[in-house]
C-alpha cells in the first residue's frame, strides 16, 4: 500500500496536481491595466453574443476593452425589486461595486429576440408580448441605473433577426439592433 501524500497515492496525486499548475493557454493580447469606461449588461445566450459584441465594439465604438455582465435575461433582475428583491439585490450589488471600482461612465443594456429566460417567466401575465416586456424592462432598468448611479450614461438596445431586403429564399437572417 502507498503511504498517504506520497506519489502514487490519491492524496499524493492531488497534492502534486495542486503544487504544479499546468499552463493550458497564453493569451496573444498584451495586458492593459487601465479600466474600461463601458459596461454591457446582456443575456448569456451564445447564439447572440458574437453579434452583440460586434455591435458594441464596431457600431457603439466601445472598443475591445469593455466590461460585461451577462446573466440569463440580461437586465431583468434590475426590474424585480418589488417581486424578487434577492435577484434585484444580487445585480445591484455587483453593478454598484463594478462601477465604483472601474469608474464606469457608460452602461449599455441589450435585450434580444427569442429570449428563453423571458419565455419561461413566471412573474406577470400568463400570455405576454415578449418584445414589449423586454423593451419595457430595458427602460425600467435604465431608470433604476440612473437612480442608483447618477451621472452614468445609459443606452438601451433590442437585437432581432431580419432578412436582408434583397436576399433570396434560404439566405440566413441578419441580426439588427434597434435603439429603445
Amino acid at each position: 500500500m502507498t503511504p498517504p501524500n506520497q506519489p502514487g497515492s490519491p492524496a499524493g496525486e492531488r497534492a502534486t496536481e495542486a503544487a504544479e499548475p499546468r499552463v493550458v493557454h497564453t493569451s496573444r493580447s498584451p495586458w492593459d491595466p487601465a479600466r474600461p469606461p463601458a459596461l454591457v449588461i446582456c443575456c448569456v445566450d451564445g447564439r447572440w453574443f458574437r453579434h452583440i459584441e460586434e455591435f458594441v465594439r464596431e457600431s457603439l465604438k466601445a472598443g475591445h476593452r469593455t466590461d460585461w455582465m451577462c446573466v440569463p435575461g440580461g437586465v431583468e433582475p434590475l426590474t424585480l425589486l418589488s417581486f424578487v428583491p434577492k435577484d434585484f439585490n444580487f445585480m445591484r450589488r455587483r453593478l454598484e461595486a463594478l462601477v465604483a471600482a472601474h469608474g464606469t461612465s457608460r452602461v449599455i443594456l441589450i435585450a434580444h429576440e427569442d429570449c428563453a429566460w423571458y419565455r419561461q417567466l413566471k412573474i406577470g401575465p400568463l400570455k405576454m408580448d415578449l418584445r414589449g416586456r423586454q423593451t419595457g424592462d430595458l427602460r425600467r432598468a435604465a431608470r433604476v441605473i440612473h437612480e442608483m448611479i447618477p451621472g452614468v450614461s445609459v443606452e438601451t438596445y433590442f437585437a432581432r433577426l431580419s432578412a436582408l431586403p434583397d436576399a433570396g429564399a434560404g439566405s440566413a437572417p441578419q441580426v439588427v439592433f434597434e435603439s429603445v
